[in-house]
């Protein structure tokens, strides 16, 4: 009898447990697994297990690398961005990073990233006082290495898509005398 390759199991009203099997782990010996809860209805669930499934049959990796997001970071500025932009604007994006991003998501694991996360980061920025551009180009810049995560199959979907980010104030127009 073959083993049961996914499962949704109900976790109260309107929630489900998402579990994908993806193999014994090859030090420990134990089952992998993963896990996921769903809020919505019953099809919504069977919508994310079978996209799950797909994605592991497609041979990706559904937990992610296995790395920090810093590690990621480093390897997005050297690979993607040192060829492509000028040498102050990557200084520009490195310098955004190590101020407002690296401190607070750095040492978090990229594929257990959260738009909630990201959305928390950008809550606190702002009450530090930083204007409401300093968050929209942090925003620009997390959000592209985030893209790239995406296309390097690194992640599955994108935090920084999830999250609202403050408006910019645009001052009333003067007449010049």
């Amino acid at each position: 009898m073959a083993r049961k390759v996914g499962q949704i199991i109900a976790r109260g009203d309107r929630r489900w447990l998402i579990r994908v099997y993806l193999g014994l782990d090859h030090e420990t010996k134990k089952r992998n697994y993963h896990n996921r809860t769903v809020r919505g209805s019953m099809q919504e669930a069977q919508a994310y297990l079978t996209k799950k499934l797909r994605e592991r049959d497609l041979g990706r990796d559904l937990e992610g690398a296995k790395i920090t997001l810093n590690e990621y970071l480093d390897r997005w500025i050297q690979t993607a961005v040192k060829p492509r932009v000028r040498e102050k604007t990557c200084h520009d994006y490195e310098g955004m990073l190590r101020r407002y991003i690296r401190p607070n998501l750095g040492e978090t694991v990229l594929a257990a990233m959260r738009p909630l996360d990201v959305q928390a980061t950008y809550q606190q920025m702002i009450e530090r006082g930083l204007s409401s551009r300093n968050v929209r180009y942090t925003h620009v810049v997390l959000k592209s290495a985030m893209r790239q995560a995406l296309r390097w199959h690194l992640l599955l979907e994108n935090p920084a898509d999830g999250v609202k980010i403050p408006q910019q104030l645009r001052g009333e127009m003067r007449r010049s005398p």
